[in-house]
């Protein structure tokens, strides 16, 4: 009979011990590569996060803390434009020559050709007419013009129309500006409405030349007969 007490060999303690190491390493190992395992599963690497595709992701650049030295820029407004103006009114159409001529514009004056003469003599009187006004159309015919002559103190003496045919019309287009002359020639004798024969020289004294076209009575010239 093999007693169980007995002791073993050396061998067998060796073998024993050297299994025992081994198991004992083989444990550590072991735990080191769980711990790994779980270690690499948990915690990604730093700086190794993957883009799209498995490209690593570049890392964002950091904001710039330089101060720019430059002074900041000033903008000049553009020039403000002036508010459209409003067109010209258009220009009135010229006036129609046609149309008669205003007595208000109608300048009527007398003129003689000296301003004093003798008893008997022959003075030479103008009746003038004047367009003071735009282009019109007048009537200045015989039956609308008149020579006067008055005493200064306003009596009748000599009329042109008294012993000449005030008759008949005469329409003309006067110009703006236009002036028109008549000339007569008076024998000095007084004269009355119907030219009677009884007429006589008229005597020294102040007179006045009254001109009228139509209703328009000019400003009298006067003159002076003398002896």
């Amino acid at each position: 009979m093999i007693d169980p007490k007995a002791p073993h060999p050396r061998q067998v303690y060796l073998r024993r011990r050297v299994m025992a190491l081994t198991g004992a390493v083989v444990a550590v190992l072991a735990l080191a590569w769980g711990l790994t395992l779980l270690i690499g599963r948990d915690e990604p690497e730093v700086g190794t996060a993957a883009g799209a595709g498995g490209t690593p992701a570049p890392e964002p650049a950091a904001p710039s803390t330089t101060e720019s030295s430059a002074p900041p820029s000033s903008t000049t407004p553009p020039p403000s434009e002036p508010p459209p103006s409003e067109p010209p009114p258009p220009a009135p159409p010229p006036p129609d020559p046609e149309q008669p001529c205003p007595d208000a514009s109608t300048a009527v004056t007398a003129e003689l050709t000296a301003p004093s003469f003798r008893v008997g003599q022959r003075p030479g009187l103008r009746l003038v007419i004047t367009n003071n006004g735009p282009a019109c159309t007048r009537d200045i015919g015989r039956g609308q013009r008149e020579l006067a002559v008055t005493t200064a103190a306003g009596e009748r003496v000599w009329s042109i129309n008294d012993c000449s045919t005030a008759a008949g019309s005469k329409s003309r287009v006067l110009q703006s500006g236009e002036r028109l002359t008549f000339d007569v020639t008076w024998a000095g004798r007084t004269s009355a409405p119907g030219c009677p024969t009884d007429r006589s020289p008229v005597a020294a004294g102040e007179y006045r030349l009254f001109p009228r076209l139509g209703e328009v009575v000019g400003e009298p010239a006067p003159f002076t007969v003398t002896p």
